[in-house]
């Protein structure tokens, strides 16, 4: 079981988000803000914090600063409104695992815990080679050459997945649409364009090589590097 903390100072969404988080199979505690986290974890175990930036007193990245300091092994996923891409540099510099936008679906809140989760206590996992980028298949990470990982959101995930499958060729627009759980016929393909365009800006905040992943005309998307799937 997943011991979650979070922290938001809204008290509806924080009871709906601790809600929802318990019946997906979570051990959950609201908390309201800073001062109340820190007394949290300094009695209960805590693997995940999902974490607002606006609080009152202490704000969400100064918390996340010092915690990443007082408690490396403390997984942070920031749960925030801002979505300006200056706000999301600010708080993965602040020592965020990974940043999500409200409104978010909860089934993927979920399952970025887990997979923040699973990440922190991997054990006797062989280590990727070095050479080439690397899609793991267990722990939902996009690894560059010989770089830092970086944590995708599942539907990141299912999009670099097929990229990677279909390497060095294009990816169909419809395969990626598919795999975002909608028909190509129905589907309004400005969600997906949104989609790659943030995980493109993701690519390029944590590793300056946006290039890798670009359109091709009347087919779809390509992730132009060479790029295997890591099973660990």
């Amino acid at each position: 079981m997943i011991h979650i903390a979070v922290v938001e100072d809204n008290e509806d969404l924080r009871d709906e988000v601790v809600f929802h988080l318990g019946r997906m199979g979570h051990c959950v505690t609201g908390l309201p803000d800073g001062t109340a986290l820190d007394r949290h974890l300094a009695s209960q175990p805590t693997d995940v914090l999902v974490l607002d930036l606006g609080l009152p007193g202490e704000d969400g990245v100064s918390i996340a600063r010092r915690l990443a300091v007082s408690h490396p092994r403390l997984a942070i996923a920031m749960l925030t409104a801002r979505g300006q891409l200056e706000d999301r540099l600010v708080g993965l510099e602040s020592g965020a695992d990974i940043y999500l936008v409200k409104p978010v679906d909860m089934r993927e809140l979920s399952a970025v815990c887990e997979s923040l989760y699973r990440r922190l206590h991997r054990v006797d996992v062989p280590e990727r080679p070095a050479e080439g980028w690397q899609l793991d298949m267990q722990s939902l990470e996009l690894v560059p050459p010989g770089g830092a990982a970086i944590l995708l959101t599942p539907t990141e995930f299912k999009l670099m997945k097929v990229l990677a499958e279909a390497a060095p060729e294009p990816a169909r627009r419809g395969d990626l649409a598919a795999a975002m759980g909608h028909p190509e016929l129905d589907f309004d393909f400005r969600r997906l364009e949104t989609a790659l365009s943030r995980l493109r800006r993701k690519i390029e905040m944590r590793f300056g090589e946006a290039a890798t992943l670009r359109s091709a005309r009347n087919v779809g998307y390509v992730f132009a590097a060479p790029i295997r799937l890591w099973q660990g």
